[in-house]
């Protein structure tokens, strides 16, 4: 890695090689069964593709995004990746490569399971995420102001923190949604998931491409249903589990939280499917599944 060790903190508990020489990196990959890259690195790979060790990337981005440009670098990046053995967290980070992958999401933090099943569902909706322009916290204001229109007043909670809080309080003020809205600021650990697990849908309408969204798997986790944007990787993390709706259409997330809010047998249809989805992404299934490849890998 090229990080440095953070000052404090304490000893690395795998050997770490930080901002190795050439020479070094090279005898450690000879020293290696396998080399694993977390994303592309090409200052790192080199020393992998000339000794032909097997070689895996896991991909938690998209190399190749939409956009109508692609660099040499993100080509050639693109080529080396048919020599290795690709991880995949979404079909959407494959978008633009031509290459076999396993599919593998973020795992979850099963604490969330355990909160839900000790909270009362006392709630409706709830947004939890960074607050910036990208997580789409207008857009869940704007559909909440369409169902009053519509004669749905549900409560919703947004948790986090960011530099759209204050504006985002103010749009809540401007729509009349005061009495709706509570925001919790930032929330960690247990006050985490017990706040969520109060509510019976998660809503994840991130403006842009999300690569996976681990948030969604917290959200079924509690016993939520799900309401997410379409586009990107989250469609995989929700699965079964939920709704999704089209990227930066506050009209179609009003009309999937309306469907929601006024079937609540749809939630538990949706709530239903959890255990079977949220078993692909424990740490358990996800660590057998790499060292079941990594074992073919070696041809073992």
């Amino acid at each position: 890695t090229n990080t440095p060790s953070a000052k404090g903190h304490e000893a690395d508990i795998f050997p770490t090689l930080r901002k190795p020489s050439k020479r070094a990196l090279w005898n450690a990959v000879k020293a290696a069964d396998i080399v694993w890259q977390n994303n592309i690195s090409l200052t790192y790979l080199w020393a992998a593709l000339l000794q032909r060790k097997p070689t895996a990337v896991s991909l938690a981005c998209a190399i190749f995004p939409n956009y109508p440009d692609k660099n040499f670098k993100v080509r050639l990046k693109a080529q080396l990746l048919k020599r290795c053995h690709i991880f995949a967290i979404s079909h959407y980070v494959m978008t633009g490569l031509d290459a076999p992958y396993d599919l593998v999401g973020n795992p979850f933090d099963a604490n969330f399971s355990r909160a839900q099943a000790s909270t009362k569902k006392d709630r409706d909706i709830v947004f939890a995420g960074r607050l910036v322009s990208d997580k789409g916290g207008d857009l869940l204001l704007q559909a909440i102001a369409l169902l009053g229109d519509q004669g749905l007043r549900p409560n919703c909670t947004i948790i986090g923190d960011g530099p759209e809080k204050l504006p985002l309080e103010k749009m809540a003020q401007r729509l009349g949604l005061t009495e709706q809205i509570r925001f919790t600021g930032y929330l960690t650990g247990h006050a985490l998931q017990q706040e969520i697990a109060r509510h019976r849908i998660m809503a994840v309408p991130s403006r842009w491409k999300e690569p996976f969204g681990v948030v969604a798997l917290e959200g079924i986790a509690s016993g939520c249903a799900i309401v997410g944007s379409s586009g990107g990787g989250l469609s995989d993390a929700i699965g079964p589990c939920g709704l999704t709706f089209e990227n930066n259409d506050g009209a179609a997330l009003a009309e999937k939280l309306n469907d929601l809010l006024s079937h609540p047998e749809l939630i538990e249809q949706y709530i239903s499917h959890a255990n079977t989805h949220l078993k692909r992404f424990s740490v358990d299934a996800q660590s057998a599944h790499y060292l079941k490849v990594f074992e073919r890998m070696l041809g073992q």
